[in-house]
């Protein structure tokens, strides 16, 4: 009798062991990921500026993003096809008045220090493709005053 009990108390100690484990670590593994997929933006300053982009064959240019109103930013290079106002969805960036009416349907996505195209308009009207362009903040140069 005695055995049993002692064998029901150790089975209920360790079952409320395992449980008060279980919210600790779904507590950690929430935390985690609000910290991982919370890198949005929410000041439209943390857009606003010069870029370097990145094309799938390793071609570069300067961007420059420059917040509007309203969630909306301009984004201008030089002869880019990239270039149009954009609309702030989220961790989004989509076209909305393309300068090059081809290229409806562009869509960048932010990830913390860099931003990424992953949707641009079916059957690559301008002979191309650049899905997987990344864009990453331009290092300002410093000049020295002397």
């Amino acid at each position: 009798m005695e055995e049993e009990l002692l064998a029901s108390q150790s089975k209920r100690s360790w079952f409320q062991f395992s449980v008060r484990t279980l919210l600790l670590l779904m507590t950690l593994v929430c935390v985690y990921l609000a910290g991982h997929f919370g890198k949005g933006f929410s000041d439209p300053s943390q857009l606003e500026g010069t870029w370097n982009a990145t094309l799938p064959l390793g071609h570069e240019r300067d961007v420059k993003l420059t917040y509007l109103e309203e969630n909306r930013f301009l984004l201008l290079s030089r002869g880019s096809v990239f270039d149009g106002i954009y609309l702030r969805e989220g961790d989004r960036l989509v076209v909305k008045e393309p300068e090059d009416m081809r290229m409806k349907g562009l869509v960048w996505k932010w990830q913390g220090e860099r931003i990424t195209l992953i949707s641009e308009p079916a059957g690559n009207p301008t002979g191309s493709s650049y899905l997987g362009t990344t864009l990453v903040r331009a290092v300002e140069e410093k000049t020295d005053g002397s």
